[in-house]
């Protein structure tokens, strides 16, 4: 049944069916579906070897499926210096080989032109490729075939030398600015953002060089050194955003047996948050994201039309964020509705780990949520498998309760302790 389904699915293109003389990037340009792909392959300038001899497979990522993305994250892979990071991602999608629906369903995994491997499977009687779902296969060129895919796959992180640096870094500066050494934390810094301006190999351009520059000149002329450190971290934190789409926590830790906090509670600041509502699949669900004095204020309404009824605020972690801990523990106020605390093993990574929680209306409560009871869910549906805390990269609040009306949830903190301490 998925073979027939699969393999029977052919797009028409605006010109009419696709012909064998169209290469890869005729058959996108044409497809009416792949705009944003076009888009990107331009802007990496791989359109000419997807033109090549090849013979290529690839999954092209729909127009809907980069609208999942932020428009931030993409405007930055389609500039400098966010196009190394882009030609990784387009290659992950590309196989040096021609695979029809048929060859793929008999396959556990396929080797991309960026060194990677892109798990397959099938669910419901749709090929999967890792998270995303085949949604026209067997689309024929020249040159190879095309899958269009529901969303975009994301590749395993590499090392990156810049990130290895800035997060030692702020390893090193929160301990001492929580300590009540904001000097010694500025000293930590400064050292790493000086590196990465004078150093050779770094791979930064010059926009961001002349950003360090004048960032460590404003903060020399500030005499507060706590407000200095800021400066500081929120330079670093933007360095890290552009170099490996990772929003951290523009927040310092506070002190407290082992816990470390992963809620933008300084400034008010709510960029490392975003929400994400059952719009993405056609529900009417609302949700916004507001700070104030420290806590986070979650709201919004579920609609089960269009069969929807979820909204969702998530936050990225860096890698080893959670390193060493075994629990995650929220300090909530809600209103009486069972809301989801959810994990993942990256931004897009269509699995979710999943533990409930209740709240009491209009009353704080802690909640405390071992790792390890942390349960699998794909598309909502249950499944195997577990998450560990070294492989946790983001975090979720779920408002998921099949039920319609308005919600409202407060959070003061989200820490990662150990039980165990």
């Amino acid at each position: 049944m998925i073979s027939t389904l699969l393999t029977t699915t052919i797009l028409a293109v605006s010109t009419g069916s696709a012909t064998t003389g169209d290469t890869i990037p005729e058959i996108a340009a044409a497809s009416g579906r792949l705009d944003t792909l076009v888009t990107a392959v331009g802007a990496a300038d791989l359109g000419g070897a997807l033109s090549g001899d090849g013979p290529f497979t690839v999954f092209a990522p729909t127009d809907s499926a980069f609208a999942r993305l932020d428009p931030e994250v993409i405007k930055g892979l389609l500039e400098e210096p966010g196009r190394r990071t882009l030609t990784r991602i387009l290659t992950h999608h590309v196989v040096p080989a021609r695979l029809e629906a048929r060859d793929l369903i008999g396959m556990d995994e396929v080797e991309t032109l960026a060194g990677t491997t892109l798990s397959l499977s099938a669910l419901k009687g749709r090929l999967l490729v890792d998270e995303a779902a085949v949604e026209s296969a067997n689309i024929s060129a020249s040159n190879g075939i095309v899958h269009l895919i529901d969303r975009v796959l994301l590749p395993p992180a590499q090392v990156d030398p810049v990130e290895t640096l800035l997060f030692a870094a702020i390893e090193r500066g929160v301990p001492l600015y929580n300590n009540g050494s904001p000097e010694a934390c500025c000293a930590v810094y400064a050292t790493a953002l000086e590196a990465l301006m004078l150093g050779e190999g770094w791979g930064l351009d010059d926009r961001q060089v002349k950003g360090i520059e004048r960032t460590l000149e404003t903060a020399l002329s500030n005499g507060d050194p706590g407000e200095r450190a800021w400066i500081y971290r929120r330079m670093m934190d933007s360095i890290l955003a552009s170099e490996r789409m990772v929003m951290t926590s523009s927040t310092e830790r506070k002190a407290d047996d082992g816990a470390r906090n992963f809620f933008p509670s300084k400034n008010n600041k709510t960029s490392a948050w975003g929400t994400v509502l059952d719009g993405v699949m056609g529900g009417l669900s609302t949700g916004e994201i507001e700070v104030r004095n420290g806590v986070m204020r979650f709201t919004g309404e579920t609609s089960l039309r269009n069969n929807g009824g979820f909204s969702m605020a998530r936050t990225l972690a860096g890698a080893g964020a959670f390193s060493g801990s075994d629990a995650i523990r929220m300090r909530v106020k809600g209103d009486g509705r069972t809301y989801i605390l959810g994990a993942r093993k990256g931004r897009d990574s269509g699995e979710s780990y999943w533990a409930r929680f209740d709240t009491i209306d209009g009353e704080w409560v802690t909640v405390t949520i071992p790792i390890s009871d942390m349960e699998c869910h794909f598309f909502g549906q249950k499944r195997p498998g577990r998450i560990t805390a070294d492989e946790i990269r983001a975090l979720e609040i779920y408002i998921y309760d099949k039920k319609a009306g308005p919600f409202e949830i407060e959070i003061e903190s989200i820490d990662a302790i150990n039980e165990m301490i």
